[in-house]
């Protein structure tokens, strides 16, 4: 009993001090050595002292054990089963967590990884597969680029093959004083900051030595003193600084671009571009010439600036270059070429698209009989002090123009010169009121009409007709005529009276029959289409005016046609002016019997007694027709002091192989067409049948007659 006692004040005594201590010195979480409780008969010793010391031990040992179940740390592998092993609410120092926490945490880190894998594979697809087309064009802009070559345009070369328009290649050389300087600078500062470099160095310093303005100014034939003035190199700059750079930099106008050398030969410009010095650019080009520019400038054209082309390409804009430009022009090429950081083209890569070259157009022109028509159409015009003159040949048996010229003209080589008026292809877009050379086409329908032969007699007493309020004069009384002397003396009293015979469409059947109210087969740019109105049955006067050329609009191409229709013996051999096309096919419009003796009544006109005796040609027979009218005056009615003259005539008779239609606006000096045009004709036309070896069908004069 007495052992009890002790034991218990003692353990009381001792937990205190050991919850004091515990206090104190907090537990640290590591794994102690197991602790065994003492043992019954230990307990039990008679010695006080040993037993209080005994207690003081357990009430220590119970003490800590407490204190641990309260923290959660280990305490023994044998107290592991017990019921104060731990607690499982993890605290104090401890940095593990529960296996549901690390299950969690493992699934979210690997779901976050799924995700970001399949982002990056969707990006890499959408890249590299979906959309890499686009990428690939990206990354080429940026080293790559694609560069035009102009493909060679074709020429325009007349019946014999000579050259009327052909582009010869040019180069221009200009020069940049900014890319000079900057590439100075920058050799310069490569040089500065690259000490330790002495190969390089060299380099840069042999590149420097190279940009000597005074071979350039040699080669250029410029002085040193301009180009120095212009690219403005200041050696004092501190050329690692970047904005002093910038700020010395040429700039404003000319800083870009200085011309060298303005469209020479390609020999030429390479005595220059050779010389690879910086800042120069070569600019090759191909500029169409003319070697016959005044002739044929209204016929070939011109050619203007394409607003269409990027790179200020230029294209047909007026006659054959314009009606052949997509023959002539061929197709530009492409090719990719390689290019550094300053866009300079390093090397050709690939052909893109291959240069298909412009094909030749030839033309029916004689480029000699061209130059003859239009000096006797500047000599005319000069002396008749006219406001223009124009001209046509043509082959009778295959309807090919052998020459088309108007005056005044330009020189196409220099557009400097051309104007509204001087630019028009008179011949083709301008219509007009023909005047007396339709009458034979008046006697064509009276012809086919079946009421009418050569022979038949009209009366023109007393040289004047009343219609419809309208009085239509002959120059004189001529009495009973024939259709011969109609044609011969141009009477307008007979042709109104043949006209007013026929049926209301009986004269407008024929003319279009001939080709007049519609454009030629030539189809040339603008070209004019004429007017032919029907008139009514009451409409008397306008069935009469119709008969001899009034009334009634055409151009002086449907008149050639029209006159070798009938040279043809009634068979219409549609116009052409090229030789590559396909000509259209020919058809009968009237009987050979009939257009023939329109032919041989023609003869007297150029006959004495005739209105064109001026146009006859020794030793040919010569047909044709002179027509004087008066011209419109667009404030109503007609000018009573300005006429226009036409001659339209074929040689030679007996068999024609040539037709010619000669034309004077307004001409000053005199008015008749006998006297002005008929002369052209006969100029012109001696030589284009001396020039075509025409046999002669007529016995030449001598000096008696």
């Amino acid at each position: 009993m007495s052992d009890k006692k002790p034991k218990a004040t003692g353990g009381k005594a001792d937990g205190k001090t050991a919850e004091k201590s515990t206090r104190k010195k907090p537990a640290s979480g590591k794994v102690t050595k197991p602790l065994r409780r003492a043992s019954a008969a230990k307990s039990g010793q008679t010695s006080s002292k040993p037993d209080k010391t005994a207690g003081n031990r357990k009430a220590r040992l119970f003490g800590r054990i407490k204190k641990s179940d309260t923290q959660g740390v280990y305490t023994s592998l044998k107290n592991r089963k017990s019921k104060m092993v731990f607690s499982s609410k993890a605290s104090g120092a401890s940095s593990r967590g529960g296996f549901e926490q690390d299950k969690n945490r493992f699934r979210m880190v690997w779901g976050l990884a799924l995700v970001i894998l399949a982002l990056l594979i969707s990006r890499a697809y959408y890249i590299q597969i979906a959309n890499a087309q686009f990428y690939q064009d990206k990354g080429n802009e940026l080293i790559t680029s694609e560069r035009t070559q102009k493909t060679y345009r074709g020429m325009i070369t007349d019946r014999n093959n000579l050259p009327l328009a052909v582009s010869a290649p040019l180069a221009t050389v200009s020069f940049s004083p900014h890319d000079y300087s900057r590439e100075y600078y920058e050799l310069k500062r490569i040089i500065l900051t690259n000490p330790s470099s002495p190969q390089l160095q060299a380099r840069m310093q042999k590149r420097l030595d190279n940009m000597d303005l005074t071979t350039l100014a040699a080669a250029a034939n410029i002085s040193v003193s301009e180009l120095k003035k212009v690219t403005g190199i200041d050696d004092s700059i501190d050329v690692t600084d970047e904005a002093a750079v910038k700020a010395a930099l040429p700039s404003g106008a000319g800083s870009h671009y200085l011309p060298l050398l303005n469209k020479v030969t390609p020999e030429i410009a390479q005595s220059v571009s050779s010389l690879d010095f910086p800042g120069v650019y070569e600019k090759n080009f191909f500029q169409r010439y003319y070697p016959q520019p005044q002739p044929n400038a209204q016929l070939l054209g011109f050619m203007g600036q394409n607003s269409k082309d990027p790179e200020g390409g230029y294209e047909g804009r007026a006659g054959i270059e314009r009606q052949y430009e997509k023959e002539l022009a061929g197709e530009d090429g492409k090719v990719l070429v390689l290019k550094d950081a300053k866009q300079n083209s390093l090397k050709e890569i690939k052909q893109i698209e291959p240069e298909v070259p412009g094909k030749d157009v030839a033309l029916t022109i004689d480029s000699r009989l061209q130059y003859l028509l239009y000096k006797e159409l500047e000599k005319a015009g000069r002396l008749q002090k006219a406001r223009w003159s124009t001209g046509m040949i043509v082959d009778v048996q295959t309807g090919e123009v052998l020459a088309l010229s108007t005056w005044p003209s330009f020189n196409s080589n220099n557009l400097n010169e051309m104007t509204g008026e001087n630019q028009r292809n008179r011949a083709l877009l301008d219509v007009f009121e023909p005047g007396s050379v339709m009458k034979p086409f008046t006697v064509a329908a009276a012809l086919d009409s079946g009421k009418y032969t050569p022979t038949t007699l009209i009366d023109t007493n007393p040289g004047s007709i009343r219609v419809r309020g309208y009085t239509i004069r002959d120059h004189n009384n001529m009495g009973m005529i024939n259709m011969g002397t109609l044609l011969q003396k141009s009477s307008n009293v007979a042709s109104t009276k043949i006209a007013l015979s026929l049926p209301p469409d009986g004269i407008t059947s024929m003319q279009k029959r001939f080709g007049f109210g519609s454009k030629t087969p030539l189809q040339f740019p603008g070209e004019g289409s004429g007017l032919v109105v029907t008139p009514k049955e009451k409409e008397t006067s306008r069935r009469a005016t119709i008969s001899y050329g009034y009334g009634m609009e055409a151009t002086l191409a449907q008149v050639a046609q029209a006159y070798s229709a009938l040279a043809a013996g009634g068979v219409m051999h549609p116009l052409t002016l090229t030789k590559t096309d396909k000509p259209q096919p020919s058809k009968r419009i009237m009987a050979h019997e009939q257009a023939m003796s329109i032919v041989q009544m023609l003869e007297s006109v150029t006959e004495p007694g005739g209105t064109a005796k001026a146009a006859a040609i020794d030793g040919y027979r010569v047909a044709g027709k002179t027509g004087t009218s008066r011209r419109i005056n667009p404030a109503g009615g007609y000018y009573t002091d300005q006429y226009r003259n036409v001659f339209a005539g074929m040689a030679p008779a007996s068999n024609p192989k040539l037709v010619g239609v000669m034309l004077i606006e307004d001409p000053r000096v005199q008015i008749y067409a006998g006297l002005t045009v008929a002369p052209v004709f006969h100029n012109v036309m001696k030589e284009a049948l001396r020039l075509y070896n025409v046999p002669l069908d007529k016995p030449l004069k001598t000096e008696a007659q």
